[in-house]
């Protein structure tokens, strides 16, 4: 019991020293988006949390196996051990799929760290109901957010009851056990990457020394 407490309260510290700094915040990883939108609609979109009917699919970056099939990667891993049994959490998803090629950039310098990490297609109408994915007591990872064609005026990220406003091809550390939600007004679809950043003491350093000053 001691030690499942002593480990509580150093994942809360590590998670704080990433908040100390802000909700959000951009990091020095920025890169040209290009083609990648255009290329990435060549693969095979899956239907992201499948029991969920909102007009969202995905593509694994990393998966359990290095497939694509987007089950159980793309799934809610809640009701997935509701369904199977079988309990993962964001750590488990650490092999690279064919698309980890498009993002490498920015990804590469925190490959070591990373987690279940996917990109997100959000069609018009399409969106995220307002939720936390950590208490910060109980927290295993850390997530970073990579938007590739946001919009200010068709694009909504509220952290609590803040809009968050973005630059294309920036990659953002955002406090996600806080209340947010975010969805899409435009015509066409928003794009983006969510990343789970496995919490260690090696990735907060990782991440902060990408830290925009």
């Amino acid at each position: 019991m001691k030690l499942e407490r002593d480990n509580l309260m150093n994942s809360s510290s590590l998670y704080s020293t990433l908040t100390r700094f802000g909700d959000y915040y951009p990091l020095k990883l920025k890169h040209e988006t290009g083609s990648i939108i255009e290329d990435l609609d060549k693969f095979n979109w899956v239907q992201y949390n499948p029991r969920k009917k909102i007009d969202r699919q995905g593509l694994s970056i990393t998966s359990l196996d290095g497939g694509m099939s987007g089950i159980p990667d793309l799934d809610s891993l809640y009701e997935y051990y509701r369904q199977t049994g079988i309990a993962l959490d964001e750590t488990n998803f650490s092999t690279k799929t064919p698309v980890y090629e498009y993002f490498k950039q920015w990804l590469d310098p925190l490959e070591a760290h990373l987690g279940r990490t996917h990109v997100i297609r959000l069609n018009k109408g399409a969106y995220f109901p307002p939720h936390r994915d950590n208490k910060h007591s109980n927290i295993d990872s850390f997530r970073l957010f990579l938007p590739l064609n946001y919009e200010s005026d068709q694009n909504f990220f509220l952290l609590e009851d803040k809009k968050m406003e973005f630059k294309n091809g920036v990659m953002y550390f955002i406090d996600t056990a806080k209340m947010h939600t975010l969805f899409n007004t435009n015509e066409r679809p928003f794009y983006f990457v969510v990343a789970n950043v496995i919490l260690t003491q090696e990735s907060v350093d990782a991440t902060l020394k990408f830290l925009r000053g």
